[in-house]
C-alpha cells in the first residue's frame, strides 16, 4: 500500500516587473535540503541553479525562470520562503562605530517580515535611452542567467565586467526607424559601438542599472552599547537570509 502524500496549499503573488499573477506552493523538505547544500557549497553558480530549480518546482503557473529579472526572482523566492519556513527572519545588525572589545555586544536583533517585502520602483527609471542624434538603446533587466554568466567569467578587470553586463542587457539599438537587435550583432561590433560613446552618454546607460527596481527594506535599530540610532536599507536576498 502506497504511503499517503499530503496536498500542499496554493498561494498567489504578483510578479513585480510584469504584474502577472503567479500561483505557487511552499517548498518541501527535499527542496529545502537542496538549498542548504547549495548554500554550504559556497559556489554561487550552484546556488543560482538550485534557486532556479526550486522556483520551477514550486510554481504552479508556467514560468520561464531564466527570463526573470533578478529582482523578480528575489521577490518570488522571498515569498515562497515566507510561506515555507515562516514569515519572520531575525538578523543581527552591528553598530557602525568601533567599540573595541565590546564589538560583539554592539549588535541589535532586527526582525524582518518577509511577507511585507516589496520591490521598489524609481519614478525616474527608463529603459529607452537616447544617446545621440536619432540613436539610442533599449535595455532589458539583468536576469539570473546573466548573473550566472558573469559569475562564470571569473576575475577580470572591472571595465571588462561592466562592458559584459551592458552588452548582455542591451535589447536593441535604434537609429531613427532602423532597429539593430544586439543578438544579431557580434561582440566586437557592440564593443566598438559602446567604446565610441562619450562618457556622458555611457553614464546615461549606467543610470539604467542604478535606478532599476530593487528588493529593498528599511530597518531602524539602536546600538545596545552606545545607543546610537541606525537607519539602513537592505537590498537583495543576501541581506535577508
Amino acid at each position: 500500500m502506497a504511503l499517503p502524500i499530503q496536498n500542499t496549499p496554493t498561494y498567489t503573488l504578483q510578479i513585480p516587473s510584469s504584474k502577472e499573477t503567479l500561483k505557487y506552493r511552499p517548498f518541501l523538505v527535499k527542496e529545502q535540503k537542496a538549498l542548504l547544500l547549495a548554500q554550504q557549497s559556497e559556489d554561487s553558480v550552484v546556488m543560482i541553479d538550485t534557486l532556479k530549480d526550486m522556483i520551477r518546482s514550486c510554481a504552479k503557473t508556467p514560468i520561464n525562470v531564466d527570463k526573470l529579472a533578478v529582482f523578480d526572482l528575489e521577490y518570488i523566492f522571498s515569498q515562497i520562503r515566507a510561506k515555507s519556513a515562516g514569515e519572520f527572519v531575525d538578523l543581527y545588525m552591528f553598530c557602525d562605530d568601533d567599540h573595541g572589545d565590546e564589538n560583539e555586544k554592539a549588535k541589535a536583533l532586527v526582525r524582518i517580515d518577509l511577507s511585507q517585502l516589496q520591490v521598489e520602483f524609481n519614478p525616474s527609471h527608463v529603459n529607452k535611452i537616447h544617446l545621440f542624434d536619432n540613436c539610442g538603446v533599449v535595455m532589458s533587466y539583468p536576469t539570473i542567467e546573466i548573473v550566472k554568466k558573469i559569475e562564470q567569467i571569473g576575475e577580470k578587470r572591472e571595465a571588462e565586467l561592466v562592458f559584459d553586463i551592458v552588452v548582455e542587457c542591451m535589447e536593441y539599438i535604434y537609429d531613427g526607424d532602423d532597429i539593430h537587435y544586439t543578438k544579431e550583432q557580434t561582440k566586437e561590433e557592440l564593443k566598438e559601438f559602446i567604446e565610441n560613446l562619450t562618457q556622458d552618454q555611457f553614464q546615461n546607460i549606467e543610470q539604467f542599472f542604478e535606478t532599476m527596481p530593487k528588493l529593498r527594506h528599511a530597518v531602524n535599530y539602536k546600538c545596545p552599547v552606545c545607543s546610537k540610532e541606525h537607519n539602513k536599507v537592505l537590498e537583495g536576498l543576501n541581506n535577508f537570509f
